[in-house]
């Protein structure tokens, strides 16, 4: 009898440890969770890379105004920048630790979409012919002046495409609880052109130019007509492009108090990066980019 009470105990503690060991073991989670979603908007800014006759030649075989005469023109050159709008959707990805009970807040990884347009390529011609057109004397004081009339001849070459990218960053970030905080990281985007086309402008200018005999010249009165002025547009094969970036910004939780609004976050980001396009009936093009725009982020958990 008295064996039977002390197994029948030993049974009822072995019992009592299993089940508290069970009370205490930790919850496991998932090991990577949806944590917010951004919507952003702004601007997407690129360096246009010069390109040359041929080149637009290559892109616009069917151009009748690139098959004009081009004897004694000039290029244009310099530095040049275009600025289109961009938007993005992006959903933020937090990761558990190893024993998975909790969700590390950095780093974040950030996966979505991004739509921008710009332009890769732009080029430019002129030539100013230069003809004398009339000579008047002042009967007062005998100084002569020369009238010459000018006519500048313009060519203007673009190509820009339409880009839907796939769009994903690594983010780290400064204390997430905190009403303010900062982030940076590193970031890529990839895809392919919805739309990739030639423009080539053409116009005729003309203006007359007053000289002094002394070499001074006064302000020239312009004119032009809108018969000289031509414009085509061609259609071009899909390109492929590639970007890598790094992100930057602030950003500023809405609420203190009610729940939504302090999961409502306003932020501003700035993204320097490198742009390549692969364009397929000509070459690769690599030119510098930055984008900057105001978003919305929302998290959930």
């Amino acid at each position: 009898m008295k064996t039977t009470n002390i197994l029948s105990a030993v049974i009822l503690l072995t019992v009592s440890f299993s089940v508290f060991g069970q009370e205490q073991q930790p919850k496991t989670i998932n090991k990577i969770s949806i944590h917010d979603i951004y919507i952003q908007t702004g601007f997407f800014s690129e360096r246009n890379t010069n390109g040359t006759l041929s080149d637009f030649k290559t892109l616009a075989p069917q151009s009748v105004l690139l098959n004009n005469n081009m004897t004694d023109f000039s290029q244009s050159g310099g530095f040049s920048l275009t600025s289109n709008t961009m938007f993005s959707v992006m959903l933020g990805l937090q990761f558990s630790d190893k024993q998975k009970t909790i969700y590390k807040a950095n780093p974040l990884l950030r996966l979505g979409i991004s739509y921008f347009s710009g332009t890769t390529l732009t080029g430019g011609l002129y030539k100013e012919d230069r003809k004398p057109y009339d000579t008047l004397t002042s009967t007062q004081t005998g100084q002569t002046v020369y009238i010459d009339s000018i006519t500048t001849k313009n060519y203007s070459m673009n190509y820009s495409s339409e880009q839907l990218r796939f769009d994903g960053s690594l983010i780290f970030r400064t204390n997430p609880e905190a009403r303010w905080s900062i982030f940076t990281g590193i970031g890529i985007t990839a895809g392919l052109s919805i739309n990739a086309n030639t423009d080539i402008y053409y116009s005729n200018y003309g203006r007359t130019e007053t000289r002094y005999a002394n070499g001074n010249t006064s302000s020239s009165y312009g004119y032009s007509s809108s018969d000289n002025s031509k414009t085509e547009k061609f259609r071009n094969k899909s390109n492929f492009g590639l970007s890598s970036y790094i992100p930057m910004g602030i950003d500023f939780r809405i609420g203190k108090k009610k729940e939504f609004w302090k999961r409502t976050h306003l932020f501003y980001e700035l993204r320097p990066g490198i742009n390549i396009t692969s364009i397929p009936e000509l070459r690769t093009i690599t030119n510098a980019s930055i984008q900057h725009g105001l978003g919305l982020r929302v998290s959930w958990n």
